[in-house]
Order: structure tokens, then sequence, then C-alpha cells
């Protein structure tokens, strides 16, 4: 078995302001998008301990990374060279994990969507730049209903992101 895409993957959260033991939930599209990443995430070890979930289910967990060094045009390289985010291919060593469920699946990234309001944070429907003002935590609330009612992992994915995934 390989891992498949879109892959959604919680990690750890790192960095200045991290909180131990809390989890963030993101998605990579394609084994491409799977095999760069920024410095910042080089630097901070945030792939390391990541679990992946394919569509199918099947869970990996990344043990290692490997940068294979910086990408990108040249200019493109030297603005985020600037700003100190360059963008490296790694190559990721990955253990397979037992399957989860689609509830498991669902379970974890409401609990993360609750644990990380920052993440989710809809400013303009809270100031009500877009009609009345609302509450954070009913966004929050029907953010986490939406997930709940997919029935797929590409379902889950399209219901905190922008992707429109088929499945």
């Amino acid at each position: 078995m390989s891992l498949t895409f879109p892959a959604l993957a919680f990690r750890r959260d790192v960095g200045r302001y991290s909180e131990a033991g809390r989890e963030k939930v993101d998605y990579f599209l394609t084994p491409e998008d799977f095999s760069t990443c920024t410095s910042w995430d080089l630097q901070h070890g945030s792939r390391v301990g990541m679990v992946l979930v394919g569509p199918d289910l099947q869970c990996w967990k990344v043990v290692s990374v490997i940068d294979q060094g910086v990408v990108g045009p040249f200019w493109g390289r030297l603005l985020r060279f600037l700003v100190q985010q360059s963008v490296h291919r790694i190559d990721q060593q990955v253990e397979a994990l037992e399957p989860m469920t689609l509830e498991q699946v669902k379970d974890r990234v409401a609990a993360s969507i609750q644990a990380n309001p920052d993440d989710w944070r809809d400013d303009e429907a809270i100031a009500g730049e877009a009609g009345p003002p609302r509450e954070e935590q009913e966004l929050l609330d029907e953010l986490e209903a939406s997930v709940r009612a997919a029935a797929s992992l590409p379902q889950i994915i399209n219901a905190f992101s922008s992707e429109q995934l088929e499945g």
C-alpha cells in the first residue's frame, strides 16, 4: 500500500506560540504538494510525527524528513529568501498505521477546530462586514457541523477549505 491523495494531515502545534498537545489540521491535494514545505516547517519540524489519512482512510505517519534543497524560479526564491520562507523540496519517510474510521477522522478534525479558533476565525463575519455580526463560537459550530455531515474524506476537506474535491 502507498499513500494516496488527497490526504488529510494532523500535525503537532509548533512554533513560538504553540501549545503542547494541541493538534492542527492540514491537507495535501497531490504528491507534489506533499513533497515541498517552507523553511519555517523545516526549522520547527512540523512534518515529523504528522499523521496522514488518505481517501481510503489508510493512515501514515511521517517519521523523517530529508531536505533536498530550495526550489522555484530565481526571483521567487530570492523574494522568499528575503522573507525567510524559502520553499524546499523534501523527501519524507512514512510508516503505515492502522486505518481510521470516518467518524474518528471527523472527531479529530472537530476537536482541532474547537481547540484552534484562531485558525478558523472569519473576522469579516464576526465584524459584520457582509451582514449582521456573527458570534465566533456559532461560526466554529457551523464549521464543525459541516465536517460531521461529510460522507467521505474529500468532503471533509471541502467542508473546511475552499476546495471542491470529488468524492
